[in-house]
């Protein structure tokens, strides 16, 4: 019998025994939704039950922090993957039902020939620095408990750089120079891709926009808000500015 990834909704199905945590179980196929291959004897699929007694639901992210790096980037494929086949049902050119691609990781539709491919939507995350001191900023909402880097989507015919720029202007009215790429990180909430810079501060006040960003700050090593688990490019950025 195949093993699965199960997910219900956004949550992960796991069992502890002891410190280990377990996210591979044996599954009938004929029992689970929108079933997914992820790789030799691998599958992702939706599951409303639990797949064994003792099984519990938890978000990525916590997942992320109780998993081995290898289980959690196998993981965030599955959500990705699992996602774009539950929103990918139907052609968005002509209406049709799609289906399987018989050679490709795609869904492709009988009646006009669209192809779809899993979705990738591209992000820019910044590390605007003036000295020592890095800018965090606090999202609007009150929904997330630590300070961040700022971060947005990529617009139409726009290049990285210039979204970089944008949304720091937007979010919190400061204009930055000297952009350089840092890294990129696959991110599944659903399907982003975050590409990573490094910034200097180059003018301007902080001015917090109030929709996106609630509070914004320049703060030191030794003077550091709760900032985003080891997991994340963001705290990747932070931890290798500091290192420098």
């Amino acid at each position: 019998m195949n093993t699965f990834l199960l997910f219900k909704s956004d949550q992960l199905w796991i069992r502890r025994t002891g410190t280990a945590v377990v996210s591979l179980f044996e599954a009938d196929p004929a029992r689970l939704e929108s079933v997914e291959p992820l790789g030799a004897d691998t599958f992702v699929a939706a599951a409303d039950e639990p797949p064994v007694p003792g099984a519990e639901l938890v978000g990525l992210r916590a997942f992320f922090d109780l998993a081995p790096a290898e289980t959690a980037v196998q993981a965030g494929l599955a959500r990705q993957l699992l996602h774009w086949r539950q929103t990918h049902r139907f052609c968005g050119v002509c209406g049709a039902p799609l289906t399987r691609h018989a050679t490709e990781r795609a869904m492709a539709c009988a009646g006009c020939g669209h192809i779809a491919y899993p979705r990738i939507n591209p992000v820019v995350i910044t590390l605007v620095h003036r000295g020592d001191q890095l800018l965090l900023a606090h999202k609007a909402g009150g929904l997330v408990p630590f300070w961040s880097l700022i971060a947005g989507f990529v617009e139409a015919h726009e290049t990285l750089e210039q979204t970089v720029e944008r949304e720091i202007a937007e979010e919190v009215g400061l204009r930055v120079k000297n952009i350089r790429y840092a890294s990129s990180q696959p991110w599944p909430y659903p399907n982003n891709l975050m590409i990573g810079f490094t910034a200097e501060y180059a003018g301007g006040e902080i001015t917090p926009d109030g929709e996106e960003i609630a509070e914004a700050g320049w703060f030191d090593r030794d003077h550091l808000p709760p900032i985003p688990s080891p997991v994340s490019i963001a705290r990747r950025l932070i931890d290798a500015f500091f290192a420098q």
